[in-house]
């Protein structure tokens, strides 16, 4: 990969494994529901990692639908979102996420899954380390955008190979 294109091959190599992505991500919801929680849930349409030498930015680019948005705007009206949990799993040579942001006061969760490649968008991870923190852009077609900071890049970070099977990635999610 050169930096310049898409990483089409990153997405194929993520599909199989996306739907239980999605499903630890309704697990993690429902968790946070049951101890009383309001949960919103994300369900990005693409995730491009970034980074600065070629992007002017880094972290996470993820692409939601526009109603999920809106309902993200209206929410963070109401919310600061004050900590957040990673969750990792590795397949394939991708590091997935469920990535949760949380507002203890309004006892509000925001839940989304994303994925990178952990040999072509090491310039991300280089960045993020470099700065301090990590970035997630979620944002529609249009653009629209909101950014989410993460003060702790390291989570972000591939879990540990003796903590995970590289098999199977709804298995072995790490929370840090």
């Amino acid at each position: 990969m050169d930096g310049t294109t898409p990483n089409f091959t990153a997405h194929q190599r993520a599909m199989p494994f996306w739907e239980n992505v999605l499903s630890d991500m309704d697990a993690t919801a429902a968790e946070y529901e049951e101890s009383g929680w309001e949960t919103l849930q994300l369900h990005p349409g693409d995730v491009t990692p970034l980074w600065t030498e070629r992007d002017d930015e880094f972290g996470l680019d993820v692409l939601v639908p526009d109603n999920e948005f809106e309902t993200l705007e209206t929410l963070l009206d109401g919310v600061e979102f004050d900590a957040f949990e990673a969750f990792r799993a590795l397949g394939d040579g991708l590091v997935f996420l469920v990535v949760v942001m949380e507002d203890y006061d309004a006892e509000t969760a925001v839940c989304y899954p994303a994925y990178y490649d952990v040999q072509g968008d090491e310039k991300m991870l280089v960045d993020a380390m470099a700065a301090g923190e990590m970035h997630t852009f979620v944002r529609t077609l249009s653009d629209d955008r909101i950014r989410f900071t993460h003060d702790d890049p390291d989570v972000f970070r591939p879990p540990e190979s003796e903590d995970v099977d590289e098999t199977d990635a709804s298995d072995e999610t790490t929370e840090e």
